[in-house]
C-alpha cells in the first residue's frame, strides 16, 4: 500500500518508551537512520507493536504484529482513546495525564 510518514515526534525519544505502536509504515525502508532507536528501546524492555496489513519487514522485529485491514484503523484508535480517557480521567483524575493532554495535544477540549 501507499502511506505518507506523519509522525513528528523526536526518534531519540523512542529509546525512554515503554511501548511502541507502528502504523502505516516500514521503518528499516523509510528512516533507515532512526530505527536503531527501536532496537535500543526493545533491548531495555520495551513492548514494539507493528499495525499493518502485511507482515512487511519491520514486523518481524515485534513484540505482536496486528494485520488491521484498511478502514479498520479509525475503530481502533477511538477505542484505544476511550480506553485512555476512561482510566485517567473518567474513573479517576490523574493529574499528570490532564496537565499532558493540556499542554501538548489536540484533544483538551475533552478534559
Amino acid at each position: 500500500g501507499n502511506s505518507i510518514q506523519t509522525d513528528v515526534c523526536e526518534s531519540a525519544d523512542w529509546y525512554n518508551s515503554k511501548f511502541i505502536v507502528l502504523m502505516a509504515a516500514n521503518m528499516n525502508m523509510t528512516r533507515t537512520p532512526d530505527v536503531h532507536f527501536i532496537s535500543e528501546a526493545r533491548t531495555e524492555g520495551t513492548k514494539f507493536v507493528v499495525l499493518s496489513p502485511d507482515f512487511s519487514q519491520i514486523a518481524k522485529y515485534c513484540d505482536e504484529w496486528i494485520p488491521i485491514q484498511a478502514g479498520q484503523d479509525t475503530a481502533l484508535w477511538m477505542a484505544a482513546n476511550h480506553v485512555i480517557l476512561k482510566e485517567y480521567y473518567i474513573d479517576r483524575q490523574v493529574p499528570y495525564f490532564i496537565d499532558y493532554v493540556k499542554r501538548y495535544t489536540d484533544l483538551p477540549f475533552l478534559v
